[in-house]
């Protein structure tokens, strides 16, 4: 069974119960989301990647971001493309992480939209803003 499956069996057995807490340790509370949450962000990423983006032959998608809240929700909805996540660390120098990125041949990187200002001195082929609202 795979890791999205074993999500989708948690969430339809706990749906409303805590699947993700995120503590940022400055002085808040920490963030929780449901297994529902995730699932529908998840969901939400994978649709919007088989609808604008070309799979074929690819199964790498980069994941440009800090960790955080939304972190499990989106390498879910890379999982259930299907495809494999490439974390990409903001916090290297940005000579390392093009090297990295051209190592790889990523042809589609997923950009955290608070780093959207970083340069990563690489051509990428598609920018998809990973800002998903949650109601």
């Amino acid at each position: 069974m795979t890791l999205q499956e074993l999500v989708h069996k948690a969430a339809s057995c706990y749906m409303d119960r805590v699947a993700v807490c995120f503590d940022e340790c400055n002085n808040q509370l920490p963030v929780y989301y449901t297994y529902k949450t995730v699932v529908n962000a998840a969901s939400e990423l994978s649709n919007f990647l088989l609808l604008h983006c070309d799979f074929q032959g690819i199964r790498e998608i980069g994941l440009y971001c800090q960790p955080g809240i939304d972190l499990p929700s989106w390498i879910l909805g890379i999982l259930q493309v299907p495809a494999a996540y490439v974390p990409i660390d903001p916090d290297s120098p940005p000579s390392l992480s093009t090297h990295f990125m051209k190592k790889c041949n990523l042809k589609y990187i997923l950009v955290e939209k608070k780093q959207i200002n970083v340069s990563l001195g690489v051509l990428i082929v598609l920018l998809c803003v990973l800002h998903l609202s949650f109601n």
